[in-house]
C-alpha cells in the first residue's frame, strides 16, 4: 500500500515539476526588424497634372515611402496602381490618401474597400482626416466623422463626372448646352453659397432651386 502511494506522490511531482508555459526567448527572423510602412496613392484625370503633382508631394510628406500614381477617370473600374499600393500592404501598414475620392467613386466600392484592408489589419487614412483601422480606441467622434465623409463622396464624385464630361464637350468643340433658365442673381447666389461651404441639398432648400441646375451652375463656373 505504501509503495503505491509512493508512486502516486512521484508522478504527482513530475507532472508538476513538467508543467511549464513555453515562452520563445528570440524572435524568429520573421518578427525582427519588422515594421510597418505608409504607401500612398494618388489619382487624377488626364489633364490635372499639377493636382498629380501636388498629391505626390503631400503623400511624400506625410511620411509615404512609395506613393503609387496615375493618370484615370473616377469610373475606371480597374486602377491599375492603386490595386498595386493595396498589394503592396501587409499587417500593420497603412495606405494613404489625399481625399476619399481620389481612390473611391462611390460609397460601396469605398467600404469594400475599407473591409478588405481591416481583415488584413491594414489601416486606411486619408489627409483630411479620414481613419479606419482594427482599433478599439477609435471614438464615437471619429465614427461620426467617417459617416460624415462618406455622405458627401458621391457629391465630390458627382461633380468629376460632370466635370470631366464638360471638359470633353468643350474640348471637342460641341455646345455645352443652354444656360440654366434662372436669374443671374440666383446664379451668383448659388455660387457664393458653394464658396461657403454649404452642400448642393443645403442650397436647394435655401433656394428652391433643383439640384441637377445647381450643379450645372457650379460647374459652368468652374470652367470659365
Amino acid at each position: 500500500m505504501f509503495f503505491y502511494l509512493f508512486i502516486d506522490t512521484v508522478k504527482n511531482i513530475c507532472n508538476k515539476t513538467l508543467t511549464f508555459k513555453f515562452k520563445r526567448k528570440r524572435l524568429l527572423l520573421s518578427e525582427k526588424n519588422k515594421k510597418s510602412k505608409a504607401i500612398g496613392y494618388a489619382r487624377a484625370t488626364n489633364n490635372e497634372f499639377e493636382y498629380l503633382k501636388a498629391q505626390i508631394k503631400n503623400l511624400k510628406e506625410e511620411g509615404c515611402s512609395v506613393v503609387f500614381s496615375e493618370f484615370a477617370s473616377l469610373d475606371e473600374e480597374i486602377k491599375p496602381q492603386l490595386n498595386k499600393a493595396i498589394n503592396s500592404l501587409f499587417k500593420g501598414d497603412e495606405l494613404i490618401i489625399t481625399k476619399l475620392d481620389r481612390a473611391f467613386k462611390n460609397k460601396k466600392e469605398c467600404l469594400v474597400t475599407i473591409n478588405k484592408l481591416l481583415n488584413k489589419d491594414i489601416k486606411l487614412r486619408t489627409l483630411t482626416g479620414f481613419f479606419a483601422a482594427n482599433d478599439s480606441s477609435i471614438t464615437n467622434s471619429s465614427i461620426f466623422k467617417i459617416l460624415h465623409e462618406l455622405d458627401n463622396l458621391e457629391d465630390k464624385s458627382l461633380d468629376e463626372r460632370k466635370k470631366e464630361q464638360l471638359l470633353r464637350r468643350k474640348l471637342s468643340g460641341n455646345n455645352l448646352g443652354g444656360r440654366p433658365k434662372i436669374s443671374p442673381l440666383k446664379e451668383s447666389l448659388v455660387i457664393r453659397l458653394r464658396n461657403e461651404g454649404y452642400s448642393y441639398r443645403s442650397i436647394r432648400s435655401q433656394t428652391g432651386i433643383a439640384l441637377s441646375t445647381i450643379r450645372r451652375v457650379i460647374l459652368e463656373g468652374e470652367l470659365k
